[in-house]
């Protein structure tokens, strides 16, 4: 088995970031646009506010190198804009960590294994119907999934192969906890929870 080391400090943000200048030169707003349309708020935490600190933040790095460029082709005259492409040591850090995360993922949070963990702690109506709780919103957010594919088929059309796999991967992840926790709430083991009485 391969050890992978990450020498680098790098979290999912600045990662995220890195992976769509690692595609071509870009600037925040068309960053913002790209998360928008991938859906990447689905599994990642990036704010549009929060763009502009994490590029100030890897360019300090000096993963990323900023240029002021010409203004945007929209029709409009506008100001230039600064453009961002990855440094020789940004693309190695980027490598790196993509390299880390597919040998050895970091687990998701704890929450639900912790919560799970303490399920006596609820009567079993009230964990039920948080459990439920939690189904009705992975079911709506794979409905608003489908939704968004269909709507924008042709932006989906358009992604590269790496990115549908991702849309793929999320859809599965989500149907996967959901048809998880329908069986978990028809099993004998959440009858059977070891509630104090």
């Amino acid at each position: 088995m391969i050890a992978y080391s990450n020498q680098y400090s790098i979290n999912n943000t600045d990662l995220a970031v890195l992976g769509l200048v690692a595609e071509g030169p870009r600037h925040g707003y068309l960053i913002e646009q790209d998360i928008a349309a991938r859906g990447m708020r689905e599994w990642t935490e990036i704010g549009f506010s929060s763009i502009y600190y994490v590029l100030n933040k890897l360019e300090a790095e000096g993963w990323l190198e900023g240029r002021v460029g010409a203004a945007v082709s929209t029709g409009k005259r506008g100001p230039a804009r600064k453009i961002y492409v990855l440094t020789e040591i940004g693309h190695d850090v980027y490598q790196s960590a993509v390299r880390q995360r597919l040998a050895a993922p970091r687990p998701r949070t704890a929450d639900f294994a912790l919560a799970l963990a303490n399920l006596p702690a609820l009567s079993p109506t009230d964990s039920r119907a948080a459990i439920e709780t939690q189904c009705a919103d992975l079911a709506e957010r794979l409905r608003a999934v489908d939704e968004k594919n269909r709507q924008d088929s042709r932006i989906i059309d358009n992604l590269p192969p790496h990115v549908e796999a991702l849309f793929l991967y999320i859809k599965a992840q989500m149907q996967a906890e959901l048809d998880w926790l329908t069986r978990f709430l028809a099993s004998e083991i959440f009858e059977n929870r070891g509630d104090k009485k």
